[in-house]
C-alpha cells in the first residue's frame, strides 16, 4: 500500500508535467505549421502545394494537399497545419511506445516524457568549427518537410510489430502483428521511401541469415515477413519512376526556377560520394556532435537493458541509415536537395526518445553511494540539457520567421 502511494505521489506531479509540455509542443507546433503552410516562414511546404495541385508530386501527402484544397486555400491552409500538429502529438505517443516496449521497465509516463524532450533536441554546436543547427548538422527536429514529419509517426509502429513478428518466426507469427507491420510500413513509405531504404536491407540480412542457419527449417515464416514489405517495395519502384521521370524533373524545375532555384539541367539520378581526409573527419564530428546523447546513453546503459538485442536491431536500421545519408547523393535537379538523410532523420525522434529513456534507466539505478555513479547520471544531465537548450533555439528561431537554413 505505501509503495502504491509513493508512486501515485511520483506519477501526478510527472503527469501533469508531461501534460503542460504537450500542451507547449502543440501550441508551438501549430504557430510554425501556420506560418508554413501560409507561406509567412519558409519552406518546403509551398512548393509541395504547388506540386501537388499541378499533379506533379506523389505520395499520400499530396493526395491530402488536393483533398484539402477543395475547401478553398484558406481552409486548406488551416487544416494542413492542424493535421502537422496533431500528426506530431499522435507521434509523441507512437514513440512513447516503441520507448516503453524496448525499455520495459519505464512507466507509461516516463516514455511518454523521453518523446516529448526527443522533440525539443537539437546538435550540439562547437564554437569555431561547427555552428550548424539544420545545415552540416543531424537534427531531425525540423519544420519544414511536411512529407518526413508525416511518414516518422508510423515508425515506432512498424518497429513494434516488427519485433513481435520476429520473435515469433519459429512459431506462429501473429496475425494482427503481421498486419501491424504491413499496412504502417506502407504508410510511411507511401509518405516517403526513405525509412524502407534503410529497413530493407537490414530485414534482408535477418531473413538470409536465419534462412542459412536453420537451413530453410522456417521458411514458411521468413517468406511471410518477406510479403509484408512487398507492398512498399513496388512503391518504391513506382516512386522512382515516377521521380527520376524526365517530364516530371522538367515541371519540378520549372517550379524551382520560379522560386528563384537553378539548377543545370532536368535530368536526375544517383551517384556514390566518396569522403575522405578532412571532409570525412568533418561528417565524423558532425554525427558525433549531434549524437552526444545517444553515444553516451548506448554505451553506457544500452548493453544492460533486457531488450539490447531489439536495441541493437534499431540501432542497425539508424546505422544504415546514416551510411546511405554519408555516401549516396542524387545528380540533377535533385542534386541540392539531400533526400537521402530523411531516413535518419525519420528515426531521429526515436533514438532520442530512447537514448533518454536510458539515461531515465541510469537515473533508476544509480547508488548515490558510489560518486562515479552519480557523476555518469550528471553528465548525461548535462548533454541532454545542451540539446535542449539547441533545440529550443531552434524552434524559437524557425517560428519566429527565421529560416531553417542555420
Amino acid at each position: 500500500m505505501n509503495r502504491l502511494k509513493k508512486e501515485k505521489r511520483i506519477s501526478l506531479p510527472l503527469a501533469a508535467f508531461c501534460l503542460v509540455l504537450a500542451a507547449f509542443l502543440c501550441y508551438k507546433w501549430w504557430k510554425v505549421f501556420l506560418g508554413v503552410c501560409t507561406g509567412a516562414i519558409f519552406s518546403d511546404v509551398p512548393l509541395h502545394i504547388e506540386l501537388a495541385l499541378g499533379h506533379n508530386d506523389y505520395g499520400l501527402s499530396s493526395l491530402l494537399i488536393q483533398l484539402f484544397y477543395l475547401g478553398g486555400e484558406t481552409f486548406a491552409q488551416r487544416a494542413l497545419a492542424l493535421s502537422l500538429t496533431v500528426n506530431n502529438l499522435l507521434g509523441l505517443f507512437t514513440v512513447a511506445m516503441l520507448v516503453r516496449f524496448l525499455l520495459p521497465r519505464l512507466s507509461r509516463l516516463e516514455a511518454l516524457l523521453a518523446a516529448e524532450l526527443a522533440a525539443l533536441c537539437g546538435p550540439w554546436l562547437i564554437p569555431g568549427y561547427q555552428m550548424g543547427v539544420y545545415l552540416n548538422a543531424y537534427n531531425g527536429n525540423l519544420y519544414h518537410n511536411m512529407t518526413v514529419l508525416f511518414s516518422r509517426t508510423l515508425i515506432p509502429v512498424s518497429f513494434v510489430c516488427f519485433f513481435r513478428c520476429w520473435s515469433a518466426r519459429h512459431g506462429a507469427i501473429p496475425r494482427k502483428d503481421w498486419w501491424g507491420f504491413a499496412v504502417s510500413f506502407t504508410v510511411v513509405t507511401a509518405f516517403k521511401p526513405n525509412f524502407a531504404f534503410a529497413f530493407l536491407p537490414v530485414l534482408a540480412a535477418l531473413l538470409l541469415w536465419d534462412l542459412i542457419r536453420y537451413k530453410g527449417k522456417y521458411f514458411k515464416n521468413e517468406f511471410l515477413l518477406g510479403c509484408a514489405v512487398l507492398p512498399a517495395g513496388f512503391l518504391c519502384i513506382w516512386q522512382y519512376l515516377v521521380l527520376f521521370n524526365n517530364s516530371f524533373g522538367q515541371s519540378a524545375t520549372e517550379m524551382l526556377q520560379e522560386l528563384d532555384e537553378n539548377f543545370v539541367d532536368t535530368s536526375s539520378g544517383m551517384a556514390l560520394r566518396l569522403l575522405w581526409g578532412a571532409e570525412l573527419a568533418a561528417v565524423l564530428v558532425m554525427y558525433l556532435r549531434s549524437l552526444l546523447l545517444p553515444v553516451y546513453t548506448l554505451a553506457l546503459q544500452g548493453w544492460r537493458e533486457k531488450e539490447r538485442r531489439r536495441i541493437g536491431l534499431f540501432l542497425a536500421v539508424e546505422a544504415v541509415a546514416l551510411l546511405e545519408a554519408t555516401v549516396l547523393v542524387e545528380t540533377g535537379y535533385r542534386a541540392n536537395h539531400g533526400n537521402f538523410v530523411w531516413g535518419g532523420l525519420a528515426l531521429y525522434p526515436s533514438l532520442f526518445a530512447l537514448s533518454i529513456g536510458l539515461l531515465i534507466r541510469m537515473l533508476q539505478e544509480v547508488k548515490l553511494k558510489k560518486p562515479l555513479d552519480v557523476f555518469k547520471c550528471l553528465a548525461g544531465l548535462g548533454l541532454l540539457l545542451g540539446h535542449l537548450m539547441v533545440g529550443l533555439y531552434f524552434l524559437w528561431f524557425f517560428g519566429s520567421g527565421g529560416s531553417y537554413f542555420i
